[in-house]
């Protein structure tokens, strides 16, 4: 997400509040004042903007203030340029109390249209006589002149401040590596009884320097690794059953179609090699190579009601010595199918058959936000998984099982 920052004399990821905007909201006895402030967060073309709405209770009792689905952001510069929509964050909109004395806020973003640049302002409706004012930067140009040459080849990809200390773990970290497949840990009562799963991606190229200037496809590009274990509390001394290991090389191309801020569809692209095996010896070992493709296409909108169809076709690599029929059982094409509401309730179901139709295995689960309502306090989602078929884990993808479990997830 892009942020707002103070105007200063680099003229770099600067922003600014234009006007400050008071609004008096009428509730009965009680007066909400109402105030936008900025994010403190830098701005870039075809990313993010965001700004605060504020609510506050001057009053000596509770009020009611209801914040709004959308605001509308008008450019002011030009009469051509497209009205952009603010959504709310996971918070969401509507009617909240507020104690006396008391505010309350709510984020709301908006898409940055990529040919935008320079300062530019913005109207919001239903806050009259209130601008918000903000520096658009495609991309810094270069690192301070203080910098030596040889950070600029290996801290190319960390995030710039007015921190004299580049080595940011914190925001290396958070600008690189990100979530990918969903991150879990679930249990039930049937052998293997846990099962839990860690994901994350790391984006090799960044979106700064040379890379980002002459050869912008190349921050697609990332590695991968995915690992998925299944825990047999049951059985004496508590053994792992059976881990699969994915490290991956991938290219992914989001927004290729849509994405757009009045659009209700997205089309991404991905495709990538895969190594997966057990790290077991013997009869009990198991490897195998994939090439795929991985088109996803969603439909609805970030703030409300949503479906992605993610079909994956892949072809085998190499040697299948550990597991030669493996395409009779897992086959060549998978569908994942994921509805629900991007801040709610959210449910989803993965299909894999084998080469000839037979040999079916379906993994569906179902979670819930609890930093959502009513709850709020937790940054965990509670999951349910079940997966009836054949293939749940790699060392007996040729046995049927039905299991079902439950826990959180961090990631989905």
């Amino acid at each position: 997400m892009g942020r707002f920052s103070t105007l200063d004399s680099t003229g770099v990821f600067l922003a600014f509040l234009f006007a400050l905007g008071f609004t008096n909201l009428a509730l009965g006895t009680q007066e909400v004042i109402v105030t936008l402030s900025a994010t403190g967060e830098p701005v870039m073309a075809g990313g993010r903007a965001a700004f605060w709405i504020n609510a506050l209770n001057p009053g000596l009792k509770p009020a009611a203030f209801s914040f709004p689905e959308k605001v509308v952001c008008r450019p002011v510069a030009t009469d051509t340029a497209p009205e952009l929509t603010a959504l709310p964050g996971i918070e969401g909109s509507g009617a909240t109390r507020i104690d006396p004395g008391a505010f309350i806020r709510r984020l709301y973003t908006f898409s940055v249209p990529s040919t935008w640049s320079g300062v530019t302002s913005v109207e919001l409706q239903g806050f009259p006589s209130t601008r918000l004012a903000f520096s658009v930067q495609s991309r810094p140009s270069a690192l301070p002149a203080s910098v030596t040459r040889w950070p600029l080849v290996f801290l190319s990809g960390a995030r710039l401040s007015n921190r004299t200390n580049l080595w940011e773990p914190g925001d290396f970290f958070k600008e690189h590596i990100s979530g990918y497949e969903p991150l879990y840990f679930i249990a039930g009562t049937k052998s293997p009884n846990a099962r839990f799963q860690i994901s994350f991606k790391y984006q090799l190229f960044n979106e700064r320097g040379w890379p980002a200037e002459k050869a912008c496809w190349l921050t697609g590009l990332q590695v991968a690794y995915t690992q998925t274990s299944l825990w047999d509390w049951n059985a004496p001394s508590a053994p792992f059953h059976d881990t699969s290991y994915k490290p991956e090389l991938l290219y992914s191309w989001e927004r290729a179609l849509g994405g757009e801020a009045t659009d209700l569809w997205q089309l991404d692209l991905q495709g990538g090699c895969q190594h997966e095996s057990n790290g077991k010896a013997g009869g009990d070992s198991r490897s195998l190579n994939i090439a795929y493709l991985r088109p996803a296409l969603s439909f609805g909108s970030n703030n409300g009601w949503q479906l992605t169809l993610k079909p994956r076709v892949s072809a085998y690599l190499g040697d299948l010595s550990d597991n030669p029929d493996i395409a009779d059982y897992r086959g060549y094409v998978e569908l994942r199918t994921v509805m629900g509401w991007k801040r709610g309730l959210q449910g989803s179901a993965l299909l894999r058959t084998g080469k000839k139709g037979q040999h079916a295995g379906v993994l569906a689960d179902i979670s819930y936000p609890l930093m959502a309502p009513p709850a709020k306090s937790f940054s965990v989602y509670l999951c349910a998984q079940y997966f009836t078929g054949y293939g749940e884990s790699l060392l007996d993808y040729r046995q049927k099982s039905d299991v079902f479990r439950a826990g959180f997830s961090l990631y989905r």
